[in-house]
């Protein structure tokens, strides 16, 4: 583990963000307070600003407005700092490179080590430990341009274990997954939550995902926060309705908190 004082919350004030003067502000005056221990799920219609509120956080754009990292605004960190917090899974992973599984989940290591350092017997265990738990050090030899998503992905997820970092942030995780890879992800990211109390936040556009694992919304339109709090709070078929302008149905699930959230086409 890294011994770095660990991030506890997360505050954004007053984004705005427009990329182009002739165009309407992607972010319009947003806030949120995000908070350790939890488990986050950004969600809202496509154009709703929810990636862009994941590049202000992780300081990937140029905004008006702060973020700060306990009482720390961001632009006066390091990229170091940064990374020793905050481990990110972009949405689009790069399948065309020549790398094994091994080397890719080695790479989350290098926030913690010196430059040009050989790796330590201390890596070396993190990173075994961290593709177990994601179920593919099987794969440790294995080219990441060969693998089919579902592998590639765990390995990316391991990579950012192996960062070690108390926060874990992805962007659309499950979006190229079929249904069992979907599940296997979240609740590998719930496993993270549960028994190594890291904090995850997750750009999902699946409800009954999110209704599943999340313990918190930030549910986002047209650039703002439209409702933000516990998921049960939040997932309502009032609100849903009126932030995607479509009808839900919420059917009886026994095993689940909330009902099955299904869209109205008729």
């Amino acid at each position: 583990m890294n011994h770095t004082k660990e991030l506890k919350q997360i505050d954004v004030n007053s984004l705005v963000w427009q990329p182009d003067k002739k165009m309407d502000p992607v972010l319009k005056d947003v806030n949120a307070m995000l908070h350790s221990g939890e488990f986050y799920g950004i969600l809202g219609p496509n154009g709703a600003g929810k990636t862009s509120i994941v590049r202000q956080i992780l300081r990937l754009q140029n905004t008006s407005g702060d973020v700060r990292m306990d009482d720390k605004n961001i632009k006066e960190l390091s990229r170091k700092e940064m990374a020793v917090q905050l481990s990110f899974l972009p949405q689009e992973i790069k399948s065309d490179v020549d790398f094994t599984a091994y080397d890719v989940v080695a790479m989350g290591r290098e926030p913690h080590r010196k430059r040009f350092s050989s790796m330590t017997e201390y890596d070396k265990a993190i990173i075994q430990e961290a593709m177990e738990f994601t179920n593919c050090w099987h794969l440790k030899d294995k080219s990441i341009s060969f693998m089919s998503g579902g592998e590639r992905q765990r390995v990316m997820i391991a990579r950012t274990i192996a960062q070690d970092t108390p926060w874990i942030i992805l962007d659309e995780p499950v979006s190229n997954l079929d249904v069992k890879h979907q599940a296997e992800l979240m609740m590998v990211l719930e496993r993270l939550r549960k028994e190594k109390g890291k904090t995850v936040v997750a750009i999902l556009h699946d409800l009954n995902l999110a209704a599943a694992f999340c313990t918190q919304i930030i549910l986002m339109k047209k650039g703002k926060v439209f409702k933000a709090g516990k998921t049960l709070d939040v997932l309502t078929e009032d609100t849903l309705s009126r932030v995607y302008e479509l009808e839900f149905d919420f059917l009886e699930n026994k095993k689940g908190q909330l009902p099955y959230i299904m869209p109205r086409f008729a």
